[in-house]
């Protein structure tokens, strides 16, 4: 072959070369546009997925503050909740309205009483919160709160504490006192707020809080949950019990029993748990 045949070819050869180079660039320039495009909705989709997996009462908690008495028994075996596994601190007379990290305490080392401070809750959070996901949405979180937007803080639970259920055990549920009682659904129990299971409405007045117009009142909110002035005439005629005050002043909506057991509890075995409720006692603005 000649010399200008073989510059012929080599050139030839050259201008092949070129369109595979522009491929190879096209090709990369792709990989990068999807690496950056996954870069951005990998985070949006997580923030979908936050968001619909918090409930509202979750995302954006509004202050409460009540009490009512729960008592779980599996198999006959009452759990104790005055144990130090369940219990938190918290700082006794601070008498304000800021938000609680928790929704859901128990504390002072009493069995029974358990302490509600967002509202919404629901038996099935409270549940959850505590060990049985009957609800589902996050593992070990009751969700984000994402009030604000800017701090997003994940509500975890307080952890596995509830003994396991036995298998083939149902939740036989019931509400009322030492003057009687009803059985309630156990959907009703997981799935309503808590002033509608228990019928009775917080006294708490957590939406004049935020309408408060004194200066004082602004610099100091007070947490006054629990009713009105007593008149120091209990027991007298239209006046209120003692019981009927501590029930107010603690704003007790209510109490539960719990059985999970195979077979349906007696009446005498419902009767004792409400003749056995822990002792009301003088509130604090801490409780």
């Amino acid at each position: 072959m000649t010399e200008k045949g073989e510059e012929h070819v080599a050139d030839a050869e050259h201008k092949e070369e070129k369109p595979k180079r522009k491929f190879h660039v096209g090709k990369r320039l792709k990989i990068g546009l999807i690496v950056v495009l996954a870069l951005l909705l990998i985070p949006l989709a997580y923030a979908g997925y936050v968001y619909a997996a918090s409930p509202a009462v979750i995302r954006d908690p509004k202050l409460e503050h009540y009490h009512f008495r729960m008592q779980i028994l599996v198999n006959g075996k009452a759990e104790d909740f005055s144990t130090q596994a369940y219990q938190t601190g918290y700082a006794k007379d601070q008498c304000n309205a800021n938000l609680p990290e928790q929704p859901i305490h128990f504390h002072d080392n009493k069995d029974q009483f358990t302490h509600i401070h967002w509202e919404g809750m629901t038996g099935g959070m409270v549940m959850k919160y505590y060990g049985w996901n009957y609800i589902g949405g996050m593992n070990n979180a009751l969700g984000y709160k994402l009030n604000p937007l800017s701090d997003p803080q994940k509500v975890t639970t307080h952890g596995n504490y509830l003994p396991a259920i036995p298998e083939g055990s149902k939740f036989y549920i019931y509400t009322g006192d030492e003057n009687g009682y009803k059985e309630k659904s156990f959907d009703d129990w997981k799935n309503q707020d808590l002033e509608q299971f228990f019928e009775k409405t917080s006294n708490f007045p957590a939406h004049e809080q935020n309408q408060q117009t004194s200066l004082l009142d602004k610099v100091f909110p007070k947490a006054t949950a629990h009713g009105g002035a007593d008149d120091g005439n209990d027991g007298e005629a239209g006046e209120e019990t003692e019981e009927q005050k501590l029930t107010r002043i603690n704003n007790m909506i209510g109490n539960i029993v719990i059985f999970v057991q195979k077979d349906k509890p007696t009446d005498q075995q419902i009767k004792d748990r409400f003749n056995d409720l822990e002792p009301l006692s003088d509130s604090t603005c801490g409780g």
